[in-house]
């Protein structure tokens, strides 16, 4: 009897996951950005996961990632995802140009995929956000300014809110030549973390233990 509830329990779970799979596909694909659909679904399926806390999301563009962030925490708890996007104008350092009509479409976005309810937008940079913050974090998103500065400084300034336990994921975290790969390296090199996993330019690490400093 109990392996009989205990494979009815994993095939609806294996059905909860399949259905979330599609939802990304179907409503992530026709959102602009840089995120892959593999990497899109990891982040949904990551987000799914978390109950406690809430998601934050460093760097929006239009909505790709949020939307796939939303869906996964509409398949499980309910999570708060806070996007963290001031949408002013900027010059990335891989040569994209960003600026205020992405918030138009971001906006636009969150409406036609119904994640504009479980999503709370913050215009402005973290290190203004995270002065009066006291949220705790389960799942850390960092797709902003890959310059190392920047990197290093939205890790800094988010990773004393993640829980133990809690996840940081990475975009763009395979160039070596780029902040998100150094700062993960430092990362690991701490012992405060440990790497869980990379799909595609994503890479996920698991916080095991609170960081003492940060140089």
């Amino acid at each position: 009897m109990g392996e009989s509830t205990l494979a009815r329990r994993r095939a609806i779970s294996s059905q909860e996951n399949n259905a979330l799979k599609a939802s990304v596909v179907r409503k992530v694909r026709f959102v602009e950005g840089f995120l892959s659909l593999d990497e899109a679904q990891l982040m949904s399926e990551l987000a799914s996961q978390v109950s406690e806390g809430c998601i934050v999301e460093v760097g929006s563009y239009r909505g790709r990632s949020t939307v796939a962030l939303a869906l996964g925490s509409q398949h499980g708890s309910n999570i708060p995802v806070y996007a963290i996007e001031p949408h002013e104008q900027f010059e990335g350092v891989l040569g994209g140009s960003f600026g205020p009509r992405d918030r138009v479409e971001f906006f636009f976005n969150m409406l036609r995929t119904d994640c504009a309810e479980i999503v709370r937008v913050i215009g402005v940079s973290s290190e203004v956000v995270t002065k009066g913050w006291d949220k705790p974090i389960g799942l850390l998103w960092i797709d902003g300014d890959h310059r190392y500065e920047a990197v290093k400084r939205d890790f800094t300034c988010w990773e004393p809110f993640i829980l133990k336990q809690g996840l940081i994921a990475f975009h763009d975290s395979i160039d070596e030549d780029l902040g998100p790969a150094k700062v993960i390296e430092e990362a690991l090199a701490s012992g405060g973390y440990q790497k869980l996993q990379q799909v595609k330019r994503t890479t996920v690490l698991r916080k095991v233990e609170p960081l003492t400093h940060h140089t």
